[in-house]
């Protein structure tokens, strides 16, 4: 299976390798505490990508978006279950419109196509 993610900073295409869960406490030592009590700690959420030439970096998830697996748009293969098993009974939550450019449903928040990417609004 390959995934393909767009970096949503550079818009440049990788293969999605696969993932990983990071911590990290900094060590900077925090007024009145020194070291004792670290400034700052939290966790990263990383994935592995391979360019073009098969050179591999890590990324936080949080820049990344699949656009396809195994060349399949990821609207297309959700598409079946979009409208099986609502994710809020709120009444606003969908526009039950579609995208302009895939024709996938887009709720209300989205500002660009989970599909296709097309930027739906500002």
């Amino acid at each position: 299976m390959s995934a393909i993610v767009v970096h949503k900073v550079t818009g440049k295409h990788y293969v999605l390798i696969g993932t990983g869960y990071s911590f990290f406490k900094d060590s900077r030592p925090s007024f009145g505490g020194g070291t004792l009590f670290p400034h700052e700690e939290g966790e990263l959420k990383c994935a592995a990508l391979s360019d073009e030439h098969g050179v591999i970096s890590w990324v936080q998830t949080i820049e990344l978006k699949v656009i396809e697996i195994d060349g399949i748009r990821i609207g297309e293969i959700l598409r079946p279950y979009l409208n099986s098993y609502p994710l809020s009974n709120s009444k606003t939550d969908l526009l039950g419109e579609n995208c302009p450019g895939c024709g996938t449903g887009v709720s209300a928040q989205e500002k660009e196509c989970p599909s296709c990417g097309l930027r739906l609004m500002d």
